[in-house]
């Protein structure tokens, strides 16, 4: 599963793509906007020269008595003074609403694009994109690839008023001599270069420091997180992780200033050969003045245009450079969007579209071996099993035997590196996804605490009974956690994590009955249950009444059950030992104990520490 390389010219065209689709009204306005205040200006200068020559030939005759009598007598001058006033008076209002558009236009793009992001990854099918090093990097490229999406859309503005701007004035230079747009340009073009090489450098930084920012953000998450604040402060680990995070932050921005430094220094260096360019037209102009070959509007106007086109060129360079910029940083988002997950990669020779049929043959593994993405030691080597329908089957092994991946890889987080996984004689890889997980329910060992209601925490485990109070109340009962729900004054729509206003907090075993309850609830539609750990966070007491729960929902079910605590072990149909992903032993209670060999062992080590 590796990202797709994109280059600069790619990203930037999906990007301009992006920003057209999330708001294609705002840039028309802005369009209309900037055409009237970009041109506005070239077209007063040239009003303004009208009147400069106007008023020049007329004062040569002598003082004027009355100037009002006078603009009566000459209609042309009044007309070309009210054009002016009034155009200026436009391009003055519309200008003020550009605020406003702009915020809508950032807005637009910033929730268009995030949502195509958040969609990306909600339903990204398994979850080698939360646990590869260089995809969680590409997640946090794409955040700042959000940030500069952004700032697009202002990019986008600025350069259409540096065109607008650029058009008008380079006509109006042109009438001074054909060879001043060309010098202004030419003189332009290496701050141009300077500016996209500064950019990339600039990016090249950000993209190899991604994972430096990634682990800055874990230890800040650390230090301001609600899990971590008790240890962090009766270990008093503040400065250390404050050291931490501000040594990887030294270290980011150590690098990045050395880049700055040097691109400031070559971008001050190339404008001064630009403003050279344009100091030569701006002599030219006033040399002929002097000469007589132009006149005092001729002056004034071609002093502005030249200031005009001078502007219009620094906008659309840095605008070129901030492009590139963009261009760069967009990449990642786009990368996402196009990743595929290994799901879809499996056997080519099957489609994803059988329907699941109940699984009266059971569940069988054939020859599978695994290897997470990007790894190179084998989890799981040569599985060969069956889980029978109504049977229950426990895992037991050492910590990192492969356990919690082989109930991973039954609810098709992952497909198998080797070998396949057939429900009722159907390849896992032919079914589809979405059906087949609707009849698995599980609690893992690192179960969700929602930020959501206590109907929530368990109604999002069966969709269609999350208003069936009834439904809830029952699987709240079965997991022993109902005694919570009178104890609160809002019932079933208490918020659940002090994050929320007017949240409370539960124990860890609560949650964790929380957690069976989500389960519980989808069980008319379930063929396959998959325990983690279930019983994790509970006291013996209460483990037993689990146990007892276990015991009637596992009937008629296949049960997949993780556990360290082999007392859950025991009413297991069948236990498979695994010992380096393989199975090393495997039979009922009685079977393995008279064994004598790794279950055995394991049972009557943890047995005598209840003596």
């Amino acid at each position: 599963m590796k990202p797709n390389d994109l280059t600069p010219f790619q990203a930037l065209r999906r990007s301009l793509g992006m920003v057209a689709q999330a708001a294609p009204i705002e840039l028309r306005n802005l369009a209309l906007l900037n055409l009237v205040v970009g041109t506005g200006p070239s077209i007063t200068l040239f009003l303004s020269k009208l009147v400069i020559d106007e008023v020049s030939r007329l004062s040569q005759t002598g003082a004027i008595a009355d100037p009002i009598a006078l603009l009566q007598a000459e209609p042309t001058l009044l007309w070309i003074v009210l054009a002016t006033v009034v155009l200026n008076l436009v391009v003055d209002s519309i200008d003020s609403i550009s605020t406003t558009l702009f915020a809508a236009l950032r807005d637009r793009v910033q929730g268009y694009t995030q949502g195509k992001v958040l969609d990306k990854v909600a339903h990204f099918d398994d979850i080698a994109l939360f646990e590869m090093p260089e995809l969680l990097n590409l997640l946090e490229l794409t955040e700042k690839g959000l940030q500069r999406i952004q700032r697009l859309s202002f990019i986008v503005a600025a350069t259409l008023m540096g065109v607008f701007i650029f058009i008008p004035s380079v006509s109006v230079s042109v009438s001074i001599a054909w060879w001043v747009p060309l010098v202004l340009l030419v003189a332009s073009i290496p701050s141009i270069y300077v500016e996209m090489r500064y950019h990339k450098k600039s990016w090249r930084v950000e993209e190899t420091q991604a994972g430096v920012t990634r682990e800055m953000n874990i230890y800040a998450k650390v230090l301001t997180g609600d899990v971590y604040a008790k240890e962090v402060r009766l270990f008093s680990l503040q400065s250390v992780l404050l050291d931490r995070w501000q040594g990887l932050f030294n270290t980011m921005f150590s690098t990045m200033e050395r880049v700055r430094r040097e691109g400031a220094l070559a971008v001050m260096l190339w404008a001064l050969v630009g403003g050279f360019g344009t100091a030569f037209p701006y002599v030219y102009v006033v040399w002929g003045v002097l000469q007589g070959t132009f006149t005092l509007g001729d002056l004034a106007l071609y002093t502005g245009i030249i200031l005009q086109v001078r502007r219009s060129l620094y906008i659309l360079i840095a605008n070129t450079g901030d492009i590139y910029d963009v261009a760069l940083a967009t990449s990642p988002i786009f990368q996402l969007l196009d990743l595929e997950p290994q799901l879809c990669t499996g056997l080519e020779a099957i489609a994803p579209t059988a329907s699941v049929s109940p699984a009266n043959r059971g569940i069988q593994l054939q020859d599978l071996s695994f290897s997470y993405p990007g790894g190179d030691r084998a989890i799981l080597q040569e599985i060969n099993l069956t889980i029978r329908p109504g049977e229950m089957l426990a895992l037991v092994g050492e910590n990192g035997a492969g356990k919690t991946t082989l109930a991973k890889l039954l609810c098709r987080l992952y497909d198998p590196t080797e070998g396949s996984i057939y429900w009722n004689e159907q390849d896992l890889r032919s079914l589809k996804l979405e059906e087949l997980r609707s009849r698995i329910a599980v609690v893992m060992q690192d179960y969700t605490r929602f930020p959501a209601t206590l109907r929530e925490n368990v109604g999002w485990g069966y969709l269609p009974d999350l208003q069936n109070d009834r439904a809830l109340h029952t699987v709240l009962k079965d997991a022993g956690i109902y005694s919570i729900v009178a104890d609160l004054n809002q019932g079933l729509e208490t918020p659940l994590g002090k994050q929320l206003e007017n949240g409370i907090d539960l124990s860890g075993g609560q949650w964790q009955r929380l957690a069976i309850a989500r389960a519980l609830i989808r069980l008319s539609e379930v063929e396959l249950l998959v325990f983690d750990e279930p019983t994790a966070a509970l006291d013996p007491k209460n483990e037993h009444e689990i146990y007892d729960i276990f015991r009637e929902i596992a009937k008629g079910r296949m049960t997949v059950v993780v556990s360290h605590r082999l007392a859950l072990a025991k009413i297991a149909d069948r236990i498979l030992v695994l010992e380096h992903g393989r199975i090393v032993e495997q039979g009922n209670h009685e079977e393995l104990m008279a064994q004598g060999d790794r279950y055995h062992t394991m049972f009557t080590r943890q047995a005598s520490s209840y003596l």
